[in-house]
């Protein structure tokens, strides 16, 4: 038997959220273990994006495996036991209420099992989300990204653009090797024998962020999750995530979080966090 999960509610470690015309926008990292995550059913339906890690899911039409960046879309209903291999993973949701579901479903392709989203405008309307979450918080931003995903789930199934494979492969490469202090955009793109001009270009075009960006990112990521999970000295932490110094991921980490590693820190929260608390977070709309 399932739990019933209600809007909002997920297995993971929230980091921060948003609540903006009415959707629950959130980004969390794994729990540490994937015993901990048993199967389970939302009430609601929701999208997930695969920033880190390896996404499993049980859900009848998803992948059963997925690496980032990965979109899917689980309708209302859906009963699944998704998890991150190894416990490690960073994720973005977005939860959509009863309401506005029914009226979605009337603008184009019913959708009755979970779909991954691989058309290259999704995936940018994604990234555009998880960036406006970190940082302005705009709503009417975030609201019409969301209604841009709507848009690729009533479009699957019809011919999209998909990202070029070696921009997937040039993404895949910041994520495993975000941690090389001396990493730059110059040494991916020679990698896939592109011009950095062509990298930061393609780039801009599928996640709508630079490459420079995204290691950023993925540092800043790696960081939150060795705060949470040990209790090493921040400067080894920065040195463990590929930052010059502290004070270097002390600038990123407050450029990303709004806070320092520190502050994080001592704000860490519990692995199961549901869409009352979480005003508990500091998220709640601007």
């Amino acid at each position: 038997m399932s739990t019933l999960f209600r809007p909002g509610e997920f297995y993971g470690v929230p980091q921060f959220g948003s609540r903006s015309a009415g959707f629950d926008i959130r980004a969390s990292a794994a729990t540490g273990c994937e015993d901990d995550v048993q199967v389970h059913t939302h009430e609601d339906a929701h999208f997930v994006l695969v920033l880190s890690g390896t996404y499993l899911s049980s859900a009848r039409g998803a992948p059963e495996r997925a690496r980032p960046p990965a979109l899917i879309f689980n309708p209302p209903g859906t009963t699944h036991r998704d998890r991150f291999a190894g416990g490690v993973g960073t994720f973005v949701t977005v939860s959509v209420p009863g309401t506005s579901f029914l009226d979605i479903r009337t603008t184009g392709r019913s959708v009755a099992e979970a779909v991954c989203l691989r058309a290259r405008s999704a995936l940018s309307a994604a990234f555009r989300l998880a960036r406006e979450l970190r940082e302005a918080r705009d709503p009417m931003v975030m609201e019409s990204s969301v209604w841009e995903l709507f848009a690729a789930v009533t479009e699957a199934g019809s011919p999209v653009s998909h990202p070029s494979a070696w921009v997937l492969r040039a993404y895949e490469a910041i994520m495993d090797r975000s941690a090389q202090r001396r990493l730059g955009v110059r040494d991916i793109a020679a990698e896939f024998h592109v011009h950095p001009v062509h990298l930061a270009r393609a780039f801009r075009a599928t996640w709508g962020c630079s490459p420079g960006e995204l290691i950023r990112w993925r540092r800043v990521d790696r960081a939150a999750e060795l705060l949470r999970s040990m209790e090493l000295p921040a400067a080894h932490i920065a040195a463990e995530t590929g930052f010059v110094d502290q004070s270097h991921m002390t600038r990123a980490f407050r450029a990303v979080y709004g806070t320092t590693p520190a502050a994080y820190r001592r704000e860490r929260v519990s692995p199961i966090q549901a869409s009352a608390d979480v005003d508990r977070l500091e998220c709640g709309s601007p």
